[in-house]
């Protein structure tokens, strides 16, 4: 057999996982993009710089669910495996019943320390104008938390554990009702909080047509979707945040990045620019293909180096490497040529140019960064497929340590623009190492990739 139909198979697992995970990603990344079209629509750039202003707080609501949404799907995956569907209905119940709980007291949380949180993030001098619709964004967001997560565990758990087709129209259901929903009331009351009311409303009438939908068709007791409740054990907890806490770790240093990068733009630059950041944040598709393509990795290599084949798994590695680079390459260019229409759709030039053509740079640096950008990714995937969770999460430190030291050194040496100049320079640094570190470890990449750590375990197979 030749390399080549080696191959074939392998691509078409490859491709199968992006194109499944990337459909979840869009319908996930919909939401952000449709927050941010009804703020720049009836906000305008005043609205947008309020949202960033209270971002890097909100982006805490997704890293506190991403914890017990991982844990729970992947519990409930081995305990399917198992066929054990009462434990896996039990992980499902607890899961959703603690989620909510959990990100309620965020809420709480929030509601209480509203104040003294949204000044550290920077609503006061210039913009303490922007005080009351930050304060609003905030507050009524995190009311989303609780249902998001919910939602959220439902879906993914449905995708992964049973019929998929059925997963998927729920999903384009969900946002659709999104959409109506928050339209409606932001038109009626075209404020901060009206349209983060009328998303909280969506998703809370989201969860509960799902978990009636699931009521009326799972009425067999073999299904782990059968009279969900809530349970409250704290065993079952424990397990599933536990083995969600890699996800929440990387959040956390994306949440770093963030609050570090809207605080320097606050200080640095200008409401403009501040307003442009979050319009770009939603205009912005690379993170759903990198997401895609980190849990692609996560399947395609995992299922080689399970089957402790060792020119299998080289094979893979190698095709996916190949896969991820053409990806990488054809994703930057398309990001570039398309990054002009899709600003569009948000705000148009004449309405607001020096946010448009901010944003329009923003977008054009993070095409080319995407390059660089989704091969380090790839590189954290593979980590974490072969057990090295220790260079995954250096992988990730070193990341928003580069990316922290060239925004402060940029940012200040020539302005707003060094902040978004900074990101592709630590990308590229950090490629420029991990290649270093592979190369050092294994001879080179991507042929022995398999000896950081699969060739020492399959010796210790043959030697036992």
């Amino acid at each position: 057999m030749t390399l080549t139909n080696k191959e074939k198979p392998i691509k078409k697992i490859f491709y199968k996982a992006v194109r499944f995970m990337l459909v979840a990603d869009i319908v996930q990344s919909l939401q952000e993009m449709m927050l941010d079209y009804f703020i720049s629509q009836h906000l305008g750039s005043d609205g947008l710089a309020a949202f960033g202003i209270a971002y890097p707080l909100i982006t805490v609501i997704m890293a506190l669910i991403a914890c017990p949404v991982a844990g729970v799907q992947a519990i409930c995956a081995r305990d399917l495996s198992k066929k054990d569907i009462e434990k896996a209905r039990v992980h499902l119940c607890t899961g959703l019943t603690w989620c909510f709980f959990i990100m309620l007291s965020f809420t709480l949380i929030c509601w209480i320390f509203h104040y003294p949180l949204i000044t550290a993030l920077g609503a006061e001098g210039e913009y303490a104008h922007l005080r009351d619709a930050s304060t609003q964004a905030l507050l009524v967001s995190t009311l989303c938390g609780p249902f998001l997560g919910v939602l959220i565990i439902l879906l993914t758990n449905l995708i992964f554990n049973e019929n998929r087709k059925n997963a998927a129209f729920l999903g384009i259901f969900s946002i659709a009702l999104q959409i109506i929903i928050t339209g409606v009331t932001s038109s009626i009351m075209p404020t901060m909080a009206g349209i983060w009311g009328g998303y909280a409303l969506s998703l809370a009438i989201s969860d509960f047509l799902i978990l009636l939908y699931l009521r009326i068709s799972h009425k067999d007791p073999d299904s782990m979707f059968y009279h969900i409740r809530p349970m409250f054990q704290i065993s079952g907890v424990k397990e599933s945040l536990r083995t969600g806490l890699p996800e929440m770790l990387c959040w956390s240093y994306y949440i770093l990045s963030a609050a570090l990068r809207n605080s320097l733009v606050i200080h640095i630059g200008n409401k403009d620019a501040l307003a442009a950041v979050t319009l770009s944040d939603g205009a912005e598709f690379g993170e759903l293909v990198m997401t895609a393509l980190f849990y692609a990795v996560l399947v395609t290599i995992g299922s080689a180096y399970g089957s402790r084949d060792r020119e299998k798994y080289r094979t893979y590695i190698s095709t996916v490497a190949k896969s991820v680079l053409k990806i990488a390459i054809g994703g930057g260019i398309i990001f570039m040529v398309t990054a002009w229409p899709i600003l569009n759709l948000f705000i148009e030039a004449g309405e607001s140019q020096e946010v448009f053509y901010i944003a329009l740079k923003i977008l054009i640096i993070y095409a080319f960064n995407f390059i660089f950008y989704l091969l380090t990714s790839m590189f954290s995937s593979l980590y974490e497929t072969i057990g090295l969770l220790k260079y995954a999460h250096l992988n990730y430190l070193l990341e928003v340590m580069l990316y922290a030291f060239f925004m402060v050194a940029l940012g200040y040496a020539i302005g707003v623009d060094g902040i978004w100049i900074a990101q592709p320079i630590a990308e590229i640094l950090l490629l420029l190492f991990n290649l270093i570190l592979v190369w050092k470890s294994c001879g080179h990449f991507p042929r022995s990739f398999a000896d950081l750590g699969f060739d020492k375990e399959v010796l210790k197979i043959e030697e036992g």
